[in-house]
């Protein structure tokens, strides 16, 4: 399937899209795609670009040998080019903070392509996506301590996604770990080769793409939220999410029926119907 270039948004973080999804390309090879300023502006306005028309979105970085590298260090804030200390704001202090809040709160499911090194904040774009495809030769870490800092958003985010021995070891040693060691402790979905990284998370993105915005969007707020619960508010919480989906879109009467009627035409097969049958959303 052929994409849909939008250069709308600069040539830091390209845009393309497709039927349901969309790809962002963090375009800074030559930084590793570490994320300056005028990068941060273009990926911000390439998500609020997809909000409306895309399920999925696939989240990789150009060339082969970096994700991301999180915020370019040579704009580390605190002193403007007058060496004058900037003022510090409560709130919309921290831009990749920001990014990260944008991720969290948009309607679209994010599929990490990781096609190389996810070093600090890259590793905090990988935490956030709720789905991640990795090349075999990808690396993973956060190389903070050793510059004498606390790493706040790759450490906070991998200690919400992993075991807190596995996150420890990240934080405090600020070692890098392969792509199989990811998947291990649970900071990869899957890993793949080099060549099969931005197609896979592309055939995942399609898959998503193809179902109601309505449920995607509230069963990845499910996703994000229900760790974060007792089991008891929990499914609850699931229970309600079920009734405010069902409410705004007819995908579940669209979907019971056609399981049903599947399920006579095959002599009585109950088995719920797999995600390649997913019929497109209009």
């Amino acid at each position: 399937m052929t994409g849909r270039g939008d250069g709308a948004h600069g040539e830091l973080v390209l845009l393309e899209r497709f039927d349901g999804y969309a790809v962002v390309t963090l375009n800074r090879p030559e930084k590793a795609n570490a994320m300056n300023a005028a990068a941060q502006t273009e990926l911000a306005a390439a998500l609020d670009a997809v909000r409306e028309d895309c399920r999925a979105v696939v989240l990789t970085g150009a060339g082969h040998r970096s994700f991301c590298a999180g915020v370019d260090l040579s704009e580390r804030r605190g002193l403007s080019k007058n060496q004058v200390q900037e003022r510090l704001f409560s709130w919309g202090a921290d831009p990749w903070f920001e990014i990260q809040e944008r991720i969290l709160r948009h309607p679209a499911v994010f599929v990490a392509a990781v096609n190389g090194a996810a070093l600090g904040g890259g590793l905090t774009l990988v935490n956030n996506c709720e789905i991640a495809v990795a090349s075999d030769a990808a690396v993973f870490g956060m190389p903070e301590i050793g510059l004498g800092t606390f790493p706040a958003l790759s450490g906070a985010s991998t200690l919400h996604r992993i075991l807190p021995k596995h996150a420890a070891y990240l934080v405090l040693t600020a070692d890098r770990v392969d792509a199989e060691k990811a998947l291990r402790w649970g900071l990869v979905t899957e890993v793949v080769r080099p060549d099969d990284v931005l197609s896979r998370a592309k055939e995942i993105a399609a898959i998503v793409g193809k179902l109601d915005p309505v449920v995607v969007d509230f069963s990845k707020r499910a996703v994000r939220e229900v760790p974060t619960m007792d089991w008891s508010r929990s499914i609850d919480y699931g229970l309600r999410t079920g009734m405010v989906v069902r409410a705004n879109s007819d995908a579940a009467v669209a979907g019971v029926t056609r399981f049903l009627d599947r399920a006579e035409r095959g002599g009585g097969n109950t088995s719920a119907p797999s995600s390649t049958t997913a019929e497109p959303h209009t």
